[in-house]
């Protein structure tokens, strides 16, 4: 068997990640690119347990080495597969001012100064809830794409589960939305967002502490323009997170915004979230945008599994860990789901390792 098809095979056995030959072959393109263990994972889309096994495999075959300041490099053994291979290194042609995702973060200079100043003092991420912040760079484009594609002014808006990132917050302080609640099973989340929606005299927006493995209440049901999420990946918190938002939808032609990594899911599940949204939900995917999340390193990253299997012990000093946007619309027929969510794997499943 061919070499990359044959590590493909055996990390996949070994994981339970599903994989193929072109999975291993970005690994070694991103390797062409950085030392960095948790760059390499960035640059090749790929979930942390698969990187790391894929890694561990190639250094058992000579084929990569780890150096003494823990940098991830070709053997000349490598060199030379990489060369008969004809494997290079991605092109690199992202705009710098947006940060790659067409939107620019500095287009509203006053909103965006504003939300910097009340960013600074937000609680901290805990590992309890799954949290890891956005910067504030990527709340404030998710808000400016929001508003281009018609999703802000006038309308009524849920967010719910990301207020870890202050997207709520940042909603409300442009003070366009007709109304604004907040949902987030962190009650220090709440507190921070309410306190400053009494100092700030933002009347139209409230923030309260929900447990989205609950179903909802009627009344919430059919009552929302728009929802905005961000997800743990497993099946249970797609369907606590991005059904429940359809749920609240008030007609067809509404839409939802939500975020998907490649660090803690596959493409293979990529593709069973997508069946879900276009079978399951009766909703169109309008908008991906690659890598428009940026996250900040989270303190507790040397306590979760990713941290464990990692090649290196060296942490990641870099952004690293980015998500697609997503966009989907409501279209005719569309079917609301909101049932209790019992599955006890909730955060965290063999592809996720973040937690």
């Amino acid at each position: 068997m061919e070499l990359l098809s044959h590590v493909a095979q055996e990390v996949q056995n070994q994981t339970g990640i599903r994989l193929h030959r072109r999975n291993v072959e970005r690994v070694f393109s991103a390797i062409l690119r950085t030392g960095d263990f948790w760059k390499i994972v960035d640059f090749s889309d790929l979930p942390v347990p698969a990187v790391a096994a894929i890694v561990k495999k190639l250094i058992s075959e000579n084929i990569l080495f780890v150096d003494e300041e823990e940098n991830i490099l070709l053997t000349q053994k490598g060199y030379d597969l990489v060369r008969e291979l004809g494997i290079k290194p991605a092109g690199n042609f992202l705009c710098v001012a947006c940060e790659g995702r067409g939107y620019p973060f500095y287009a509203d200079k006053e909103f965006y100064r504003t939300f910097i100043e009340l960013a600074k003092d937000r609680p901290s991420a805990i590992r309890d809830y799954d949290q890891g912040s956005v910067t504030p760079e990527t709340t404030v484009s998710r808000v400016l794409f929001m508003d281009v594609r018609g999703d802000l002014r006038g309308r009524d808006i849920l967010v719910m589960g990301a207020e870890d990132d202050l997207t709520g917050l940042a909603v409300a302080l442009t003070r366009k939305a007709k109304s604004v609640l907040i949902l987030d099973i962190d009650k220090r989340l709440i507190d921070y967002d309410n306190k400053i929606f009494k100092e700030l005299g933002i009347e139209n927006a409230q923030a309260k502490v929900w447990d989205l493995r609950k179903p909802f209440p009627e009344d919430m049901l059919a009552r929302f323009d728009v929802f905005v999420t961000d997800p743990p990946e497993t099946f249970a918190a797609f369907k606590a997170f991005i059904g429940r938002g359809i749920a609240t939808l008030k007609e067809s032609g509404c839409a939802g915004y939500f975020g998907l990594t490649l660090r803690d899911s596959s493409i293979f599940r990529w593709k069973e979230f997508q069946q879900i949204l276009l079978t399951d939900y009766g909703t169109v995917i309008t908008d991906i945008i690659q890598n428009f999340n940026h996250y900040m390193n989270w303190e507790y990253h040397p306590q979760t599994k990713a941290a464990q299997i990692a090649p290196v012990k060296k942490n990641p000093t870099d952004i690293w860990y980015r998500s697609a946007w997503y966009r989907v619309e409501t279209l005719p027929g569309f079917k609301r789901w909101n049932e209790p969510i019992s599955d006890e794997v909730f955060y965290l499943d063999e592809e996720g390792s973040t937690t």
